[in-house]
């Protein structure tokens, strides 16, 4: 099918990637015929730019895409190809370069990455920092006339530093964010919530120092999971509000923890009549203590509104004191997994 034979509305585009996992842009081939693999030249902010095809030609809607489909230059030529080979083979020394003039002129960042286009015409620096503006003017032109090319500089952010550097995770393989990750996606410690993990920043973060962004693989089932638990117990579904009776679904240990309520405690298992003369006294002074009398001269109504509800609190804490001392327990409840109740 030639371009003029497509349908109203619909245009030919290939698509391409300038990193391993970087984002999918879509490029007009004109009236070349692209295979994947392949490498076009394309118009960018840095200049001409390769770029590898992952993505044979075929038919988009134009409002699928964002902004204006752009035509490629042309096709990659064999010479093009050579030339690539030789400046990422320059990459690793102008970095090099890039520390060293880092250090030499004492600035708060980090080099991360440099970057040649295929024809050497422009360098591109990429680096990290903490300070949002740095004078770097001087060190831009010292590079340039070192490294003889025209020099540009750019921040990343934590997650891309990692996309950049790659490295290995705690799973033992390859960065998702290096590998195949073409979105970085938003990570809230709601979802570490909801599958019950450990809220370690040891634990749940990456070499990037942010929250995994392997958390979201599993989350809408941990949450679906929660809701049928729910729903089949009868309740309304809450699912991760945790307001519902029956909270804490772990589906790969097969667990579904109670949630206890708060305030609640569990009968004893030790019979009342078993109970001597003595816990009976006991346990009929801390009722009375409970009761709070209004002192001579002062209204009950008129009393600061918190007074009752700290005295209530007070008596909480004896009766509990109490019971422990009574089972000769460190204060775990009969019949209550502690783990289970809500922090």
């Amino acid at each position: 099918m030639t371009v003029t034979d497509l349908p109203t509305g619909i245009v030919r585009a290939i698509g391409v990637r300038f990193r391993r996992a970087g984002r999918l842009y879509y490029y007009d081939p004109r009236d070349s015929d692209f295979s994947v693999g392949d490498y076009a030249i394309v118009e960018t902010p840095r200049g001409l730019t390769a770029t590898r095809v992952v993505m044979a030609a075929t038919e988009i809607d134009p409002a699928d895409l964002r902004g204006d489909l752009v035509p490629i230059e042309r096709p990659a030529t064999e010479s093009d190809m050579r030339s690539m080979a030789v400046y990422r083979d320059e990459e690793a020394k102008a970095e090099q370069e890039f520390a060293n003039a880092i250090t030499s002129h004492n600035l708060p960042m980090q080099a991360v990455k440099a970057e040649y286009t295929f024809d050497g015409a422009t360098l591109t620096l990429h680096f990290s920092s903490k300070e949002a503006k740095l004078d770097l003017a001087d060190m831009v032109s010292e590079l340039a006339s070192k490294l003889r090319t025209r020099v540009q500089l750019r921040q990343v952010g934590p997650r891309e530093r990692a996309a950049m550097r790659s490295g290995m995770g705690r799973c033992g393989r390859d960065l998702c964010c290096a590998t195949f990750l073409s979105e970085l996606d938003t990570v809230s410690l709601r979802m570490a919530k909801d599958q019950n993990l450990p809220l370690n920043p040891d634990k749940i973060s990456g070499v990037c120092g942010r929250l995994l962004c392997c958390l979201q693989y599993e989350h809408d089932g941990y949450v679906q999971d929660k809701l049928d638990e729910e729903q089949a117990g009868g309740g309304g579904g809450c699912a991760t509000s945790g307001k519902c009776e029956s909270c804490g679904v772990h589906e790969l240990k097969n667990v579904l923890g109670q949630a206890v309520a708060p305030g609640y405690e569990s009968e004893p298992n030790t019979p009342s009549d078993a109970l001597n003369s003595d816990e009976k006294d006991a346990s009929a002074r801390d009722r009375d203590a409970d009761r709070v009398e209004p002192s001579e001269g002062t209204q009950l109504k008129t009393s600061p509104p918190d007074t009752t509800k700290q005295t209530e609190r007070a008596g909480s804490s004896r009766r509990r004191r109490f019971r422990r001392r009574r089972r000769g327990s460190s204060g775990t409840e009969t019949g209550i997994n502690p783990s289970n109740q809500p922090n």
